[in-house]
């Protein structure tokens, strides 16, 4: 997915999406799931109803509240046959006045939580809940635009990591030192598991986020990764690099990353673009 698939104009403020976008991640996602082992489908649902969830809690002190019925009727809008029906509805609050901030924690937030709960009592079966968190995942990167940047991106200044669960971080780190000759200010992240990484990133002051793996057996740690990182920090640019890049790289284009580079040269031309 491309930057510009996210300028948005004065005409799109009355709609909390576009149809482009949206159907373009929903559908990214879902082949991403169908080249995906089982038990990593389950981690990317997971990690979409627990990060969407966890909004919420943000705006707990907010006015606006959305009721048991609203909630009922998005959550089982997400699992029905209708790829569409969760996102008009979506479409009706934005329509209705209600601001982007109140449907992303208190509709989309509460009914991940919603959808979570319904899982957990075996309520809803596996696929339904990999098609409810595809839609939910789709909806909110089509509201990206709406939303102001939660930091400004420094002049070159980036921050650099490895996958959870990577232990090759030779790259990453001769990547670090190239990149600093080149005048760039990287932040360098290793060793961190799946969560602490995603708070590093999300309260740091960059803009633009290098990941690097090394191979195929990277991918469902980088899925989960780029999928948290989308819904905490939408406005992040994210590169991925690495040795056998290009072997996965129909993977991540699914993933809709911003940059994939074979070699530190490519990378640096990139996020010198970007």
């Amino acid at each position: 997915m491309t930057r510009d698939d996210h300028v948005e104009t004065a005409a799109d403020t009355a709609a909390p999406r576009k149809v482009d976008v949206y159907r373009r991640s929903e559908a990214n996602l879902r082949r991403l799931k169908e080249k995906l082992p089982e038990d990593a489908v389950v981690n990317l649902a997971r990690e979409v109803i627990l990060r969407v969830a966890s909004r919420s809690s943000a705006g707990d002190a907010a006015p606006y509240v959305a009721s048991d019925e609203e909630l009922d009727d998005l959550c089982n809008a997400l699992i029905s046959k209708d790829e569409n029906a969760a996102a008009s509805i979506v479409t009706g609050l934005r329509a209705s006045g209600i601001k982007a901030e109140d449907i992303y924690l208190k509709q989309l937030g509460a009914a991940a939580r919603l959808l979570g709960e319904r899982w957990e009592k075996d309520e809803l079966s596996f696929v339904e809940v990999t098609v409810g968190t595809g839609r939910m995942f789709a909806i909110m990167r089509s509201m990206r635009a709406l939303f102001e940047p939660r930091v400004i991106a420094r002049d070159k200044a980036a921050t650099f990591a490895s996958v959870p669960g990577e232990d090759h971080t030779l790259g990453v780190h001769m990547a670090a030192d190239l990149f600093r000759k080149e005048g760039w200010d990287i932040a360098l992240k290793v060793g961190l598991d799946h969560d602490q990484l995603v708070a590093e990133i999300e309260k740091s002051p960059n803009g633009i986020v290098g990941l690097s793996i090394s191979g195929e057996h990277s991918i469902d740690a980088l899925s989960r990764l780029v999928v948290a990182l989308h819904i905490c920090c939408p406005n992040a640019i994210i590169l991925v690099s690495g040795s056998n890049i290009e072997a996965v790289r129909p993977k991540l284009t699914l993933l809709g990353v911003d940059g994939i580079a074979a070699t530190i040269e490519d990378a640096v031309q990139q996020l010198e673009k970007l």
